[in-house]
């Protein structure tokens, strides 16, 4: 028993150790307040992706209509939006700041760090640098001793568009393009590898194979010109018709062996790459869609559970997890990542009982906190692949199954026979068979008191009288062979 508990809780422990968990700034905001409340809001996350948006827009015009060299000698139009934009952002980014707990934990996200950064910049290039200017008694540059550091800084205004890259976050399917490109570059890097050796072999073949000639000075006049050519003309083929007709006049093998390498290099070489990219990006699809949808039932079950916790304690009874599956909402949720919501009510036994019994050999009843519960209920979805380590877990059930009917067997038929005064042979020891009484088999301190008592003739045993038992020496092992065959006689 010491042995399995501790089997137990080792791989109770090892199964936390693989749980990832998944990433949420706002596990760092404070439980009440103003500003974690408006932090929160999914109104003023969609607020701000719009005014990125419009942000980015507002760049292009500014750079297309916008001819002043600093903010201040701009037309007010132009003054008015830079103010308003860089408002917002710095609101933006004080709500957030304000939003944690814990002010050094907001050095623990990276998208907070990101726009600490590009709303510094945007603060000193709209407000701080027009005050120096203005303090130094100068609209045109001179304040500050050069124009080109002034547009210099206008630059800096082109970091601001990397603020759409949280607009990935509003379109996931951007970002899974993204994060297909990221994942196959080593694919793509090899790909490529195997397309220079291939550009460097042929370059140096046509340097050596069109020396001394007019096409060879033309095209091939080094091995970084033969590996040019054949890059441009023979893998992306953007004039491959002239130059193998102009190569095939002069050197007509040569023609063949530009055909070998488009063969190698455009025909093969770039379609892998392309296979490759597909497959690496829908593989990557594949998965970043799983976790889209199980964050976003995660998401919409935790506000149901918040609300229909009756105890309070983040704790998920059984009675309330029936009150949770019989909300349509979490039933269509439930629905949409494949989870056959009758199912599920079917097997709530067993998700929430302990695997295993207690002293008594009794299943008791637990609850379960709401990320142990949703890996419970995603575990059960139709979509799900049958693995090794399913057939293995059902085995070591069954087993666990049988043992605990073994066990209560073996504990009726021991409660049985004290209370029927019986005795049982055991096994042999030093070649006698040893015989238990029942006061040998009775658990309870106290000795049975039935008298002789007439037991079925199929029950293979010998009887006691309630006295006092001989000797466990004195048993004779011929009682037992005999009532067998007694037993037999009377059945037939």
């Amino acid at each position: 028993a010491g042995t399995f508990g501790r089997t137990t809780v080792l791989k109770e422990q090892v199964a936390k150790n693989l749980v990832r968990h998944v990433y949420d700034v706002r596990d760092f905001y404070h439980d009440v307040g103003v500003f974690q409340c408006i932090a929160r809001s999914s109104i003023f996350e969609n607020l701000t992706l719009v005014v990125i948006a419009l942000n980015a827009l507002w760049i292009w015009i500014d750079t297309d209509w916008n001819f002043a060299e600093v903010l201040i000698t701009a037309d007010p139009v132009f003054q008015i939006a830079e103010y308003t934009f860089c408002v917002y952002f710095t609101f933006e980014w004080t709500v957030r700041f304000k939003s944690f707990a814990r002010k050094r934990n907001c050095l623990r996200d990276g998208w907070f760090v990101f726009d600490s950064s590009l709303v510094f910049m945007m603060v000193v290039e709209t407000w701080l640098m027009n005050a120096v200017m203005l303090a130094a008694g100068g609209g045109s540059g001179g304040g500050l001793g050069n124009a080109s550091i002034l547009r210099m800084a206008r630059l800096l205004r082109l970091s601001r568009m990397a603020r759409m890259v949280r607009l990935f976050r509003a379109m996931p399917e951007l970002l899974i393009l993204v994060k297909g490109m990221v994942a196959a570059t080593r694919s793509v890097m090899f790909t490529l590898c195997l397309l220079v050796i291939l550009l460097y072999v042929f370059g140096i073949a046509f340097r050596q194979l069109t020396d001394e000639l007019d096409i060879g000075a033309k095209y091939f006049g080094s091995v970084m010109d033969a590996m040019y050519t054949l890059l441009i003309d023979g893998t992306f083929m953007d004039n491959l018709g002239q130059v193998v007709r102009e190569v095939g006049q002069e050197v007509p093998h040569c023609a063949a062996l530009i055909w070998l390498f488009v063969l190698l290099s455009s025909l093969t070489v770039m379609n892998m790459l392309i296979g490759v990219l597909c497959e690496v990006v829908s593989a990557v699809a594949q998965t970043e869609k799983e976790a889209i949808v199980c964050n976003f039932t995660r998401e919409r079950m935790s506000a149901l559970f918040d609300c229909l916790d009756s105890s309070g304690d983040g704790q998920i009874s059984k009675s309330e997890f029936y009150q949770i599956v019989s909300e349509p909402e979490a039933c269509r949720l439930l629905e949409e990542v494949g989870v056959d919501v009758v199912a599920l009510v079917d097997q709530s036994d067993a998700i929430f009982t302990e695997p295993h019994p207690d002293e008594n050999g009794l299943f008791a009843e637990k609850d379960l906190d709401f990320p142990e519960l949703m890996a419970e209920i995603l575990e059960l979805r139709g979509s799900n692949t049958a693995k090794v380590k399913h057939v293995v877990d059902l085995r070591k059930k069954m087993l666990e199954g049988f043992s605990q009917t073994n066990k209560s067997l073996k504990r009726m038929e021991a409660k049985f026979d004290v209370l029927l005064g019986i005795s049982r042979p055991s096994k042999q020891y030093n070649g006698k068979s040893r015989t238990h009484s029942p006061h040998e088999l009775h658990h309870c301190g106290t000795e049975p008191d039935l008298g002789r008592m007439l037991i079925s003739t199929s029950s293979p045993c010998t009887f006691v009288p309630p006295i006092k038992a001989a000797k466990v020496e004195d048993a004779n092992p011929m009682d037992y062979n005999a009532c067998i065959s007694l037993n037999r006689l009377s059945a037939g």
